[in-house]
């Protein structure tokens, strides 16, 4: 019994820190910011361009999976976007004949316009489809951080090697000539077909949402919980000392 009261205050410590610092992570603070937390698929955009580059419109995405929403979206979410700076929500306009891409967003309401917007330290990470089917985040990419984009040691101790299908899963590379392409594959973890690149890394969207859950579930309830965890941490050390 003894043994097992043991593991049992070595596992809720574990919990408690784990907990912590999944809390501290900046993709659960970006969560919590956030009003909308949801996977979705672009359907279109609608931008206005200054020497090809978007300077102000709307992007259209089909949710897929939400995480948190203070509203329920129904039908397309609209994402609006104005001006240029940092972190800026713009998205590559998708081609009629390619299956849309995936990304998991993080958007804030704007009550002085009643819309939505992208969260101001980046909006967006850009998710593909598995060859099971199942979702992940290409790594390493710009919305990860850190250097080329790998982001920090809690998301590199993440990343898996994958196959990936779909949109997205080879890129064209065509445009590079072949020494620009071999720094960019070795960069970023690639693979070289021809003058396409292919990703072969990625973090499972389901280890990406244990990061961010503490975000999800509010940042006034992660205090109860953690509470909560201390209380029965104390009534299991109270109780074994009684027992020794």
């Amino acid at each position: 019994m003894n043994a097992f009261r043991s593991l049992l205050i070595t596992l809720l410590l574990i919990l408690g820190q784990s907990l912590a610092a999944q809390q501290s992570h900046w993709l659960a603070e970006r969560a919590a910011a956030a009003d909308i937390v949801v996977l979705a698929q672009i359907d279109r955009v609608d931008y206005e361009y200054e020497r090809d580059f978007p300077v102000a419109g709307e992007a259209w995405f089909r949710p897929l999976i939400s995480y948190k929403s203070s509203i329920a979206p129904r039908g397309l979410l609209i994402v609006q976007e104005r001006g240029l700076h940092e972190n800026e929500c713009y998205f590559e306009a998708p081609m009629p004949w390619d299956e849309r891409a995936r990304f998991l967003l993080f958007l804030q309401l704007d009550p002085a316009t009643d819309s939505v917007r992208g969260h101001p330290d980046g909006c967006a990470i850009e998710v593909l489809v598995r060859a099971d089917n199942s979702y992940a985040a290409r790594w390493p990419q710009s919305a990860f951080g850190g250097e080329d984009g790998r982001g920090d040691i809690v998301l590199q101790a993440l990343v898996q090697e994958m196959e990936f299908q779909g949109p997205r899963s080879r890129i064209d590379a065509s445009g590079l000539l072949e020494h620009q392409r071999r720094v960019r594959a070795e960069r970023d973890f690639m693979r070289i077909e021809g003058t396409e690149l292919i990703p072969t890394r990625g973090i499972e969207l389901s280890d990406l949402r244990r990061l961010i859950q503490p975000g999800l579930i509010g940042q006034d309830n992660a205090p109860d919980v953690r509470e909560r965890l201390r209380e029965m941490r104390d009534q299991v050390l109270e109780q074994a000392l009684e027992d020794h």
